[in-house]
């Protein structure tokens, strides 16, 4: 009695589950869909496919509802299900199909391409694109049912000859808008996405089926063998359940009771009249459900391998393959297009896109019409010949003209050219900077100030709050006005002759260790930019000397020369062509006397340097250098010269794109002899420069000013603003110039011994332009009195140029000649001269607030504000600037990082802010009495690295150099003392913050103190039985019968297999191993000394190429495996 109880209660269970089961089933799996499959189409095939739908489509005049992000929504939650679906089947041991297993295997494919397909497809995409007004799709994108007919066709499968020849097919009936072409690979996402999603379905269906059916066995087969005269009563039930009558369902519910009990042929025979009364039978069910199963294998198959494809392909050359307006732009009369880069080429198509969206006619009739504007200057060899002089420069206005008369213009193309007036961008500042300082002078005439006091108030603020007027304006700009890269040659496979380039160096040489650290950094930046045209030198001065010739300057020059031969020695292979002559250079110049500076010198420091070098490129002589290595026949033809700082990183093929920037016919110079002056085009291009990883970890202060990308610290701010509101940058002294305009401008123009910052004022004549997508990186000073030497100096030569702000400038060959600088150029000299004076300004507002105001509290807020909002200026941008796949909450926590950073450096700047005032006021003072007075002196300088090393470290160090900071805090507060003793307590965390500024920048200097993570005695424990385990591998298997070198690897199931080859890499873990095995104790000395000694002897016998071992042996022979090359 128990036994049938329990039987009884197994079975009453068990036909609950299937009655839970069947229910769930039920209320979650949707509806099936029809497949995205038709007839299979070869390419020839689909070509008549796609001028069938070409002249059948027809399209809505109006944008419609964008219906792809909510399907693609609806997509992922459904197979999001199915995968959680699938698992559960899997883990409960129920047989899924063959394409079930397909979908579980690769879902995280599909996740992936899914967050593709919602980050490339951001809201209201698809209403920008025509859509159909009739037919399946109506109400879609033109675009997505061209994909969907693609896959259909193809059952999922998509290959880049079939889909090219199916898209040219339609488009020689109806042309594709850009926007279409360019969301080909979306739309075929989105297709293969939502053919999944119907697979899916089916996939669901069939598993419930196939676990319904096997429930339902397990039921008959339980009761079969327990209580046989009750097989019909469970008969009865799953007949009232209404099971599916489905091939899965059939098949799995037979093959569960087949072959099982006698008492189960009744089952059988119900189930036999079951299906014969829809008017099949189980032999046929079972064989369409087999033949539906590979089916659906094949289709998911194909699509999954689809979605590889999709990721994996190099969709510009097919958009570009597929573009009529491609076509047309490509009969450039100027022949410039096709030899253009693939983003200048795209930003042309986009201008010729917006202009068709903007005027209502057809993109191909727009290029027409650009090509016919260029066609009329065909032959001229003029820019207006070309193109791209009509989509992004001046020849905008007369395409906009032309556009407007096309047919089916219904309104004017909004192009123009991104020129704003220089009082359009100083009107905003200048209100800013006004309303700040009226603030200051309402609250001071309150007090009653006299007015003299008001006036010296208005001016001081006016010029502090300059500096917020400038973060303020130029953070609108950027939200405003989006950058617009410089257009570029396609420079990818190799500099052609024509733009030979010369990399140069300019330093100044002292020691051999300074000498061989020089010759390395040429030879890495020759290793990432390696071109037969592509040459590099060393421009280099001996240090000042109060002698013409010292005793160590032959050997110091000889050992130059010599390190210079042995590179054009070593990669002598490299000159691919006839006579290319020598790849490495070196230009010494002898010391000159200058009586101006009571020293010997090189003759106008860097700036001597690069006028004796052109005048050498240029068949000028070589008498200015004492010392030439190097075969310099070839460096007639060269056309560029790229300028660099000793510490300077030029990264891989950045020189490349340098190049072809400049080389581009619309960015060529183009001088004014009546201005005399470069007015279009650009004589130099300065790239944006970033601080490089090592100059980033070295101190903490590094860390904090170094990391913000930017062209300089000194005109960060500014910099990008200029390139995208004036169509000009700021040179700073790394770039690329064009020799013949730079000379041509810049030949015997400035007066001697009078200027220090030539950068800047070279490209005010030579016309400076950004880079903005092309960086190089240098090192940040570690400590904050290497940069006050380094600012030092550059507010010296700022103030230098002063004269440059006057309707007449200096000549070199005496007197004075007008000035011919734009207004631009003579704002950024200024601009320059303002900024050297913030500080000053800053610091005097703060002492006149407190020393004579009765309520300082307001007063010192204001001034506050000077600094703090400036510095979260750079956060402000950030918050408009959320990636499309970053969550809103990771972005703000990103953003409020920032805030921190900013308001610490904040912080750190208002600390040093009577220092910083002190030592610009001390060059501006310098300045003025070399200039005024004794005129001697004004080229001072020294080498970045030669002040570094000066100045010593610790907070000793720091106090003789930051003296005044704590002296002017305490001096400060005794004048509050008897003046104003109330304002004390404003005063005094800012006065405080001053008197520390010392140690506090002491310690900024240092490097940040890494945190070591502090491990648990069971993870020590844990992680010391994994360093046993991989010790034990290289214990086991670097043996004899290896030559003592190990294996790639081992596989261990199903059976041991050992990989007998081996790397570089693999070898130098191996010895790593050998010395940490030491450190845990595995091995004793006598055994690393033993192990290393066998595997070094080996090494020696490996071949190598050059020095450096192959990419992989064979540890049995020792033999190089094929292919042979080098990693």
């Amino acid at each position: 009695m128990p036994t049938a109880w329990r039987i009884f209660g197994r079975w009453l269970r068990l036909r609950r589950r299937i009655w839970r089961w069947q229910r769930a089933a039920t209320q979650k799996t949707p509806l099936p869909e029809e497949l995205l499959r038709s007839q299979l189409l070869s390419a020839e095939q689909m070509e008549w496919r796609g001028k069938a739908l070409a002249r059948d489509h027809r399209l809505h005049a109006r944008p419609q509802p964008d219906l792809l992000l909510a399907r693609l929504k609806e997509n992922e939650g459904l197979l999001d299900d199915a995968s959680t679906l699938l698992a559960t089947m899997v883990k409960d041991e129920v047989r899924i199909t063959p394409a079930g297993e397909w979908l579980l295997d690769n879902y995280y494919l599909v996740e992936e391409q899914i967050r593709t397909a919602r980050r490339h497809l951001p809201k209201g995409y698809s209403r920008e694109l025509p859509s159909l007004s009739k037919g399946p799709s109506a109400g879609l994108p033109r675009v997505y049912d061209l994909a969907t007919q693609a896959i259909a066709h193809g059952d999922g499968r998509v290959d880049e000859e079939t889909l090219g020849r199916f898209i040219r097919a339609y488009q020689s009936v109806s042309p594709l808008k850009m926007g279409e072409l360019w969301a080909i690979p979306i739309m075929l996402r989105l297709a293969l996405i939502e053919n999944l999603r119907r697979m899916a379905v089916r996939v669901m269906r069939d598993g419930v089926d196939h676990r319904l059916a096997g429930e339902w066995a397990s039921l008959l087969n339980e009761t079969a063998s327990t209580n046989p005269k009750d097989v019909v009563l469970v008969v009865a039930d799953m007949a009232r359940s209404g099971p599916p009558l489905s091939g899965a369902f059939v098949a799995e519910l037979t093959r569960g009771m087949q072959g099982r009990s006698a008492a189960l042929s009744m089952p059988v025979a119900w189930v036999e009249q079951w299906v014969a009364a829809g008017g099949h039978s189980i032999e046929e069910l079972v064989h369409a459900e087999s033949q539906q199963q590979a089916a659906d294998q094949v289709s998911i198959s194909n699509s999954i391998g689809s979605l590889r494809f999709l990721a994996n392909m190099d969709w510009r050359d097919f958009v570009e393959a597929m573009s009529l307006v491609e076509q047309v732009l490509g009969e450039d009369p100027a022949g410039t297009y096709p030899l253009m880069d693939f983003n200048t080429r795209d930003a042309y198509r986009h201008v010729v896109e917006k202009a068709a969206r903007q005027s209502g006619a057809d993109e191909v009739d727009v290029a027409r019409c650009i090509l016919q504007l260029a066609g009329a200057h065909a032959g001229s060899g003029d820019i207006h010949a070309h193109v791209g002089y009509y989509l992004v420069d001046e020849g905008i206005v007369q395409a906009r003209a032309a556009i407007a008369g096309l047919p089916g213009a219904t309104s004017p193309a909004r192009l123009r050219v991104r020129r704003v007036p220089l009082p359009l961008y100083l009107a905003p500042i200048g209100a800013i900077a006004l309303g700040f300082s009226w603030a200051l002078v309402s609250e001071a005439s309150a007090d009653r100030f006299d007015w003299p006091w008001l006036c010296l108030v208005a001016l001081l603020g006016l010029i502090a709050f300059s500096e917020l007027g400038i973060a303020l304006v130029n953070w609108a700009a950027t939200l405003l006005v989006p950058p617009q890269p410089l257009p570029r040659m396609d420079y990818s496979k190799s500099i052609p002759p024509h733009s030979r380039t010369l990399v140069v160096v300019p330093s100044m040489i002292g020691s051999i260790e300074g000498i061989d650290a020089l010759v390395e950094g040429l030879e890495v930046r020759f290793l990432a930019n390696r071109d037969a045209h592509l040459h590099f030198a060393l421009l280099t001065d001996f240090l000042d000397a109060d002698r013409e010739v010292l005793d160590t300057d032959a050997v110091l020059v000889e050992h130059a020369a010599a390190q210079i031969d042995r590179l054009n020695a070593r990669y002598a292979p490299e000159r691919i062509e006839e006579g290319a002559g020598d790849l490495f250079f070196l230009f010494h110049r002898p010391r000159q006397w200058n009586p101006r500076e009571g020293a010997w010198i090189g003759y106008e420091r860097k700036r001597g340097k690069l006028a004796a070098l052109n005048r050498l490129l240029r068949g000028g002589g070589d008498e200015a250098f004492m010392r030439i290595a190097g075969d310099i026949a070839r460096l007639a033809a060269v056309r560029y010269v790229i300028t660099l700082d000793t510490d300077t990183r030029l990264p891989r093929d950045a020189a490349r794109e340098f190049i072809a920037t400049l080389a581009h016919p619309l960015n060529q110079a183009r001088f004014d002899e009546r201005k005399r002056r470069v007015t279009r085009g650009y004589g130099i291009l300065q790239p944006s420069v970033g601080s490089s990883m090592g100059g980033r970890v070295a101190s903490r202060y590094a860390r904090m000013y170094g990391s913000e990308p930017g062209i300089d610290p000194y005109t960060r701010t500014v910099s990008d603003v200029y390139q995208d509101l004036f169509g000009e940058g700021s040179f700073v002294g790394k770039g690329i110039y064009d020799v013949d305009a730079f000379e041509h401008a810049l030949e015997d123009r400035f007066p001697e011994n009078r200027v220090l910052s030539h950068d800047l004022l070279e490209g005010c004549y030579a016309r400076a332009g950004l880079v903005s997508d092309v960086r190089l990186f240098e090192d940040y000073p570690a400590r904050y009195a290497a940069d006050v030497k380094r600012r030092y100096r550059w507010i010296r030569g700022d103030w230098q140029l002063l004269p440059w702000l006057m309707p007449w400038v200096p000549r070199m060959q005496g007197g004075f000649e007008r000035n011919p600088l734009s207004w631009l150029s003579r704002g950024k000299l200024l601009d320059n001269l303002r900024r050297s004076l913030v500080p000053a300004a800053a610091t005097a507002l703060l002492v006149i607030g407190w020393a004579l105001l009765p309520q300082a509290l307001s007063w010192t807020l204001w001034v506050l504000s000077l600094m703090l909002l400036p510095a979260l200026v750079p956060a402000l941008r950030e918050v408009f600037a959320k990636p499309l796949d970053m969550t809103l909450e990771t972005h703000l926590l990103q953003v409020l990082e920032s805030c921190a950073r900013q308001l610490h450096r904040a912080a750190v700047n208002l600390a040093c802010l009577p220092y910083e005032a002190f030592f610009s006021l001390g060059a501006i003072a310098r300045t003025a009495w070399r200039m005024l007075l004794s005129r001697r002196h004004l080229l001072q300088w020294n080498p970045s690295s030669e002040v570094e090393r000066s100045l010593g470290s610790g907070v000793a160090a720091e106090l003789r150099s930051m003296w005044f900071s704590p002296l002017f805090a305490l001096t400060v507060a005794a004048l509050l003392g008897r003046l104003n003793p109330t304002a004390l307590w404003v005063a005094a965390p800012i006065l405080l913050l001053w008197l520390l500024s010392p140690p506090l920048m002491a310690w900024m200097g240092k490097p940040p103190r890494q945190r070591s993570a502090e491990l648990s005695p069971a993870q020590l424990a844990f992680l010391g039985r994994l360093s046993r385990r991989t010790w034990a591998f290289f214990e086991t298997w670097i043996r004899a019968e290896d030559h003592w070198l190990p294996p790639d690897n081992i596989q261990e199931h199903p059976s041991l297999v050992v990989a007998r080859r081996t790397s570089p890499t693999n070898i130098g873990l191996s010895l790593l191993a050998n010395l940490s095995a030491l450190d845990f104790g595995y091995l004793q000395v006598v055994g690393v000394l033993e192990r290393t000694q066998r595997t070094l002897a080996t090494m020696e016998n490996l071949a190598r190429h050059r020095g450096h071992f192959y990419n992989w042996y064979d540890t049995e022979t020792l033999q190089p495996l094929p292919p042979h090359y080098v990693s």
